[in-house]
């Protein structure tokens, strides 16, 4: 006996199995994209900008925060990780604030001091002087000397051109002239420069560490070298002299003092001025120490100045000689 039977009768349940299957793919593969975006969207997503915020503000942007809705519990995270960077960010900018309040205090009272044996020394010098009849001497240290006193005692103006620095500092040299009678001194700071403004007594204590601890400490003629230049925008005034001078080691530690927070053992002209340039004018100013050509130290103010004003000339000041001492 023969029985026929049509192929698609046959074929027809491993054909519907084939379709149910590829239907079954397709649809496991539709939801299976539908989980993996929904995932993302709300999961991995509000992750990825929680941890994006973090690493901002690792890195030191305090400003961070994180603009997104996840429409589920990360909302209530991202509210709270912006509240609390606004907390730091309210924080820091407090305690930054305070501290250049504690830095204008403290210049204020360092401005207030007077060096009482800077003072007994040249009024001494005056009584010695006058003894001996010389008077054009006692006059030039009294003009001097309250050219001097009156700059370093006015408080109401924290930021001056640089030619007033100048002009501080080579009131400065001239009493140190008529004390020591062997100190000279060369200023060529271009005009460029000169109508810059910067904060005051930057220059002067630079000056004076030049002469306390490089020049007082040889015998023989001092001399100290005051330059500036532009190079690129930035401004690198220069105080040199052929005084005693530091060994590498002392070089090494007195950069290391500049970094590190102000103790008692450190004097604070340097460390202040240092500071100070920071402060005003970014982390990249402050102090260049290296050794100088003419025998001591080499101290460069290196910054870059918030307005210039340019102009056509550049020209220089020389000063020098010595006076007799009574």
């Amino acid at each position: 006996m023969v029985d026929y039977l049509p192929v698609e009768a046959i074929l027809k349940p491993i054909t519907m199995s084939s379709a149910l299957f590829y239907v079954t793919f397709a649809l496991l593969l539709v939801m299976g994209l539908a989980v993996a975006y929904l995932l993302y969207r709300h999961v991995q997503y509000p992750i990825r900008k929680l941890l994006q915020g973090v690493q901002q503000m690792r890195k030191g942007d305090l400003s961070a925060r994180i603009h997104a809705r996840a429409d589920n519990e990360f909302d209530f995270l991202f509210q709270r990780f912006n509240g609390m960077a606004e907390q730091i960010q309210e924080l820091v900018e407090d305690v930054y604030e305070e501290k250049i309040l504690r830095r204008e205090a403290t210049l204020k009272q360092l401005q207030a001091q007077i060096n009482p044996h800077f003072l007994y020394n040249s009024l001494f010098f005056i009584i010695n002087t006058a003894k001996m009849g010389d008077q054009e001497s006692v006059v030039a240290m009294a003009q001097n000397l309250a050219e001097y006193y009156r700059y370093t005692t006015r408080l109401e103006e924290q930021n001056v051109p640089l030619r007033e620095e100048l002009r501080l500092v080579e009131s400065y040299l001239t009493i140190q002239n008529l004390r020591l009678q062997r100190l000279y001194y060369e200023i060529d700071v271009p005009e460029t420069m000169q109508e810059l403004t910067m904060p005051r007594l930057l220059l002067q204590p630079i000056v004076e560490n030049a002469i306390i601890h490089g020049i007082e400490r040889v015998p023989g003629d001092g001399f100290i070298l005051i330059t500036g230049r532009m190079e690129e925008g930035q401004c690198l005034l220069t105080v040199e002299d052929n005084g005693a001078g530091l060994s590498e080691q002392g070089l090494q530690e007195l950069r290391g003092k500049l970094r590190s927070p102000m103790d008692r053992g450190m004097g604070t002209g340097v460390w202040n001025v240092h500071q100070r340039l920071q402060y005003a004018f970014g982390d990249q100013a402050g102090l260049l120490l290296e050794p100088s050509p003419q025998g001591g130290l080499r101290v460069t103010l290196q910054w870059r100045p918030q307005e210039a004003k340019p102009r056509h000339e550049e020209g220089g000041e020389t000063n020098g000689g010595a006076a007799d001492r009574g």
